[in-house]
Formats: C-alpha cells, sequence, structure tokens
C-alpha cells in the first residue's frame, strides 16, 4: 500500500470512529444508479410530490362524485305554547329526499376539466421531481469522485514533493546545492500538505453531501469506483431542442395548466345561465308521537333556478378567469423559453469540458514527462531546484485540470439531460 492510501486509511478510519454514532454498520457499495434508486425511496421532494398526486386524486373524485345523486334526511321536532288558551302541542317531522342535477351551465363539466388537468400536472410534477432529484444526486456523486482524485492528486503531489525534499536534503548535507533550495523545497512540502488537508476535507463533506441527498446516515462509508468515465454524448444541439420542446414536463405542465384556466372561464361563466334539478322527497310526521311516521308525502319536482342579477359579481369572476388564462399563456411561453435557453447552454458547456478532456490529457501527459527531465537534469547537476518545482506545480495543475474537467463534463451530461426533461440520456431507437 502506498504512503498516501495510508494516509487516507489513518485519516477516514479516524473520521468514521469518530462518527461511528451516525455511520452505516456495513460499508455500502454504490453506483450513479443505485444512488438514484436511494435518493428516490428518501428523498422529501418525492414524498411531497406523491402527496400532490394523491389529493389531486382525490380533487378528481370529487368533481366527478359531483354528478351523483344526493341523498339526504332531516328530522325537525317541535313543541308549540298558546299561552292564551294555556295549551301546548308536539310536532314530528322527517324529510326524505333525493335530488340529481340536470343541468348546471357548465359548472360540474368545467370543474371535472379543471380536476383532470389538475391531476395530470401533479403526475408530470412527480415525474419531475425524479428529475431534479437525479440530477442533484448526480452532481453529488461526480463532485464527491473529483474531490477524491483531487485529494489523491494531492498525495501524489506531497510524496513526489517528500522525494524531492529528501534528495535536496541530501545533496545541501555533501555541500552540492545551498540552504535556498532546501528552504524553498520545504516550503513547497508544506504547502502542498495543506493542500491535501483541505482536499481530503473537501473530500468528506462530499461523501456527507452524497448521504444526505440519498437519505442515508451523513457517516455512512461509501465503496465506489473511483474513475471518472467520459463518454461522448449521442446526440447533436438540434435533437436535443427537439426532444425537450416536444417532452419537457415544465412544457406539458404549463400547457395544462392554461387548459384549467380554459376550465376556469367556464366555471364562472355557468352562474350566468340556468341550472336545472330533479328532486323527490317524502315528508313524514306527527302531532303526537315520536318521530313522526304516521303520514306521508310523496313529492317529485323539476326546480329550474336562474340569478337575474348579482351585482356583477360574477361578470368580475370572468374577467378575473380571463386573466388567469393569459397568465398560463405567458407561463407556457416562459417554459419554453426556458427548456430552450436550458438545453443550449447546458449542451456548450459539456461541449467546451469535452474539450478540455481531450487537451487535458495530453497536457498531463506532457508535465509528467517534464517533470521526469528537470527532475533528472536536477540530480545530474544540470537543471536548478526551481525548474523542478515549476515542473512539480505543473504536473499539478495539469492533473486537476484534467479531472475537473471530466467532472465538469459528466456534470454537465446530466444537466443537459435534466434540461431536455429525461431523467437519463435518451438512447438511440
Amino acid at each position: 500500500m502506498s504512503k498516501m492510501r495510508c494516509f487516507f486509511f489513518l485519516v477516514f478510519a479516524n473520521f468514521f470512529i469518530i462518527f461511528a454514532g451516525t455511520a452505516a454498520s456495513q460499508p455500502l457499495s454504490i453506483d450513479l444508479d443505485k444512488a438514484f434508486e436511494l435518493a428516490l425511496e428518501n428523498h422529501e421532494s418525492i414524498k411531497a410530490a406523491e402527496s400532490d398526486v394523491a389529493k389531486a386524486g382525490e380533487g378528481r373524485r370529487q368533481a366527478h362524485r359531483s354528478r351523483s345523486v344526493t341523498l339526504s334526511v332531516e328530522h325537525a321536532t317541535a313543541r308549540t305554547e298558546y299561552q292564551a288558551q294555556d295549551i301546548g302541542a308536539n310536532s314530528f317531522q322527517n324529510i326524505f329526499s333525493a335530488a340529481y342535477p340536470l343541468y348546471t351551465g357548465g359548472l360540474i363539466e368545467g370543474s371535472i376539466a379543471a380536476s383532470e388537468h389538475e391531476l395530470s400536472s401533479k403526475i408530470l410534477s412527480l415525474e419531475r421531481a425524479y428529475q431534479d432529484v437525479r440530477l442533484s444526486v448526480a452532481v453529488a456523486f461526480f463532485t464527491m469522485l473529483r474531490t477524491e482524485n483531487m485529494a489523491e492528486l494531492a498525495g501524489n503531489s506531497v510524496e513526489r514533493l517528500g522525494a524531492h525534499v529528501r534528495n535536496v536534503d541530501v545533496q545541501y548535507r555533501n555541500g552540492t546545492v545551498n540552504r535556498a533550495d532546501l528552504l524553498r523545497s520545504e516550503v513547497e512540502l508544506i504547502n502542498a500538505r495543506q493542500s491535501m488537508s483541505q482536499a481530503v476535507n473537501e473530500y468528506e463533506v462530499a461523501i456527507k453531501s452524497l448521504n444526505d441527498v440519498m437519505g442515508l446516515p451523513l457517516g455512512t462509508e461509501l465503496i465506489f469506483d473511483r474513475e471518472m468515465s467520459h463518454a461522448a454524448f449521442p446526440h447533436t444541439l438540434e435533437e436535443c431542442i427537439e426532444y425537450a420542446l416536444s417532452h419537457h414536463p415544465d412544457i406539458a405542465i404549463a400547457d395544462l395548466l392554461k387548459k384549467k384556466a380554459e376550465a376556469g372561464i367556464v366555471i364562472e361563466k355557468s352562474a350566468n345561465k340556468p341550472s336545472v334539478t330533479l328532486s323527490a322527497s317524502q315528508t313524514l310526521g306527527s302531532a303526537y308521537n315520536w318521530p313522526g311516521l304516521d303520514q306521508d308525502n310523496l313529492q317529485v319536482a323539476i326546480r329550474a333556478e336562474y340569478t337575474f342579477s348579482d351585482g356583477g359579481v360574477t361578470d368580475s369572476k370572468i374577467r378575473g378567469a380571463r386573466e388567469d388564462l393569459k397568465k398560463a399563456d405567458y407561463n407556457y411561453e416562459s417554459a419554453r423559453d426556458t427548456v430552450l435557453l436550458n438545453v443550449t447552454k447546458f449542451f456548450l458547456t459539456m461541449e467546451e469540458a469535452g474539450s478540455r478532456i481531450e487537451t487535458g490529457a495530453t497536457a498531463v501527459g506532457f508535465a509528467q514527462e517534464a517533470y521526469r527531465i528537470a527532475l533528472a537534469r536536477y540530480r545530474e547537476g544540470v537543471g536548478t531546484n526551481i525548474d523542478v518545482l515549476d515542473a512539480q506545480d505543473a504536473l499539478n495543475k495539469s492533473s486537476s485540470n484534467h479531472t475537473q474537467a471530466l467532472c465538469d463534463y459528466n456534470i454537465a451530461v446530466a444537466q443537459l439531460v435534466n434540461a431536455m426533461g429525461v431523467p437519463a440520456a435518451f438512447e438511440d431507437n
């Protein structure tokens, strides 16, 4: 085991011992799909969206059942005192009734349509919540990989500088280099150790952040493949835009809210139309015996009601509903524009990061060769200490830039997929 691995082992062993109360009993092996699966099971936003769907389902059920027969029963017990005659009388009455709406001017139909659109929009919002959680998981997952790789690079830098300091110290003791070289090298080693400490801390924070997104205890130990892949995205910007405009949940939700607003206008207009109700009632009563079932009166009726004027209240509500429709139209256009902007932005970000991966890999190879040459020249006495330290710094920066580019690319892909409105990169048909 390398010194770097030993260092990480000691740091993390100590860390997990301290937080043993919150750590999982066994290390958890994960990949991106497993992390997403755990997040879907535990994330609060998913549960909240599921509750919204359930509530909208109940609203739909209520709207449909408003067309059903309404059954009711009424009982009245009364006593009347006639003070002039100094006598009293009891009365008992029971009314059993049923009513069915024959015509409501579009009130029931509008309510049903609005409830259907509301339920559909909440189902799409749940799907959108899935997609947003996947994006959060992807960002946290690749951030964890980046910080782990950065910590390892920092450890490698410490190892290289440590070996160089030992070499300089030997040459200083032999009188072949001056003390300034030794001091400068030791300063660089101290700085590298501080950078490594920061990198290790960022890695620990990244693990906790991923555990939080997945809904796991913060101290859960994770086992994962530390290599970040670089798979070329198989679709053009035009294909991504076309897919997003046709499938993005936000656009579909905005369209459904437009239809719901249209149904709202129908609902408000129903107050300017008559309503017709079929009713039947059975009246049972008695002046002596409780509960009053001695007499019966059966009545079947069709009741029509129309409000000629309500002081302009209904007209005001209709105008308000039309403004809701205008707002829904604006929100629909805004949703389309936002989707178009985000797809374009993240596609270009992904391409830029991809180009940095290619050039970064080349730079790492050059930097490694330059460092070997500078180190060899210094050991042979034909190079300077500054050359070695500069080459070491260049190697560290190029390696870090390459790791950052890999992370940026994978996160940009996840952001692009999210902006397109699918839970993962769509496959070729």
